[in-house]
């Protein structure tokens, strides 16, 4: 599952911000803090893991094995519960509450099996038993993971589009607002998010990269790119940065992330030129989120775009 993190609502005054929309606000950006661990770290583990023992009910196991077992740490997990905690609040969201609540239970259940591996692997348990435990695990969790993968899904689909209509409402706010640095900004991530998704629709990954159609891409492509020469532009001017009451240390923060995420972009289209597919070593490594001219490398840098576009204030 390779959906990309997706960004929070800002809580600005300068936006015009109501107590209820305020409220509003703190129960959406508890939904996205539980998307953006799914698809951040639960991901990578996932990855990490699966990359190694395949996803078969039984794993391949190589001679000589050595793996570090990743883990989600306990401050990363507060989220679950958050979350949870604002499904009975309002205002509703009629197509994700239910699904979190759904998918709560689902989460724990995968993580206390990661938990288990990660216990097993961390005392080289595999050394005493030959594998027995090990294999077990494996089978908990490939199971695990199909449950888990199945109603994530449902979320990543609902989270969606709620957020593209949360933001295109924020985005005409911010408009009306004159806050122009804000909106750019803004614009830049729901572009960026909008190139991230296309090559998850087409089901592209390092492994198939070459067969990105790339007509479709570069129509994404292209919007991100004026977006962020957009921005970039009027990030330097220091009057409206003044005006806008933004701290400037946090923009410029946010255009430095901003750039590596189109520049990671633009390296796939470099590989894709080049017609250079990605090499086994790096399919086969634990790295592939740093490896140039591949969508985990561009998820990746997009999710670190988020948070630094989360802190701007």
């Amino acid at each position: 599952m390779t959906c990309s993190a997706i960004t929070s609502t800002t809580n600005q005054a300068a936006a015009g911000v109501t107590p209820g929309e305020s409220k509003e606000i703190e129960k959406y950006n508890a939904y996205v803090g539980l998307n953006n661990l799914l698809t951040g770290r639960i991901n990578e583990v996932l990855v990490h893991y699966f990359e190694k023992f395949g996803v078969d009910q039984q794993p391949i196991i190589e001679k000589n094995l050595s793996f570090i077992m990743l883990g989600v740490a306990e401050p990363e997990r507060a989220v679950i519960d958050k979350a949870n905690g604002y499904t009975p609040s309002q205002p509703a969201f009629a197509n994700v509450d239910p699904v979190v609540n759904k998918l709560t239970p689902v989460i724990k259940d995968l993580l206390s099996v990661l938990d288990d591996m990660k216990a097993y692997y961390d005392s080289k348990g595999y050394v005493d038993d030959d594998f027995a435990k090990g294999k077990q695990l494996h089978t908990k969790l490939v199971s695990a993971n199909i449950a888990y993968e199945t109603v994530a899904k449902q979320y990543f689909i609902a989270m969606q589009k709620l957020g593209n209509e949360k933001r295109e409402a924020e985005l005409q706010k911010l408009k009306d607002a004159d806050q122009q640095i804000r909106y750019n900004a803004l614009k830049f991530m729901i572009d960026a998010e909008a190139t991230a998704l296309e090559m998850d629709e087409q089901g592209i990954t390092a492994g198939n990269v070459l067969e990105l159609d790339m007509t479709k891409f570069k129509a994404k492509y292209d919007i991100m790119t004026e977006d962020l020469n957009a921005l970039m532009t009027i990030a330097k001017d220091k009057e409206r940065i003044q005006k806008e009451g933004i701290n400037s240390f946090s923009i410029e923060n946010f255009v430095h992330s901003a750039t590596e995420a189109k520049a990671a972009a633009s390296k796939i289209i470099e590989r894709i030129n080049k017609k250079k597919p990605v090499s086994d070593s790096d399919l086969n490594g634990q790295f592939l989120h740093s490896t140039d001219g591949t969508p985990e490398n561009f998820n990746y840098l997009l999710s670190k775009a988020v948070e630094r576009y989360n802190e701007i204030n």
